[in-house]
C-alpha cells in the first residue's frame, strides 16, 4: 500500500472541510429581483428564489425587520440553498438559526 504524504493528507482535510452549500452565493437575482438561470451558486428553484427575493427587499427596507422567517417543505427541496442564499445576500451581521424545531 502506497504511503500518503502530507501534503496529500491537508488537502485531503481541506476538501473534507467544505460544505455542501459552501458553493452559494447569493440568490441569483438580477435588480429586478428576477432569477437568473445560473449565477452565485444557484441554479433553478425560480419560484422560490423569487419569492425569497422579495422577502429580502422587505427586510432591507425595515418592513419586517426583526422577525423570522420560517422555511418549510420536503427534505430535499432546497430550503438549506435558499436559507443560505438569503443570508449571504443579507451579509454577515444577519443572524441565522436552524434549530427550531
Amino acid at each position: 500500500m502506497a504511503d500518503l504524504k502530507l501534503s496529500e493528507t491537508r488537502d485531503l482535510t481541506r476538501i473534507e472541510r467544505i460544505g455542501a452549500h459552501s458553493h452559494i452565493r447569493g440568490l441569483g437575482l438580477d435588480s429586478a429581483l428576477e432569477p437568473r438561470a445560473v449565477s452565485e451558486g444557484m441554479v433553478g428553484q425560480t419560484s422560490a428564489r423569487k419569492a425569497a427575493g422579495v422577502i429580502l427587499q422587505m427586510i432591507k427596507e425595515g418592513r419586517i425587520a426583526g422577525r423570522a422567517v420560517l422555511i418549510a417543505g420536503q427534505p430535499g427541496t432546497g430550503k438549506t440553498a435558499i436559507a443560505m442564499g438569503m443570508a449571504k445576500s443579507l451579509g454577515l451581521e444577519t443572524p441565522i438559526r436552524n434549530d427550531l424545531r
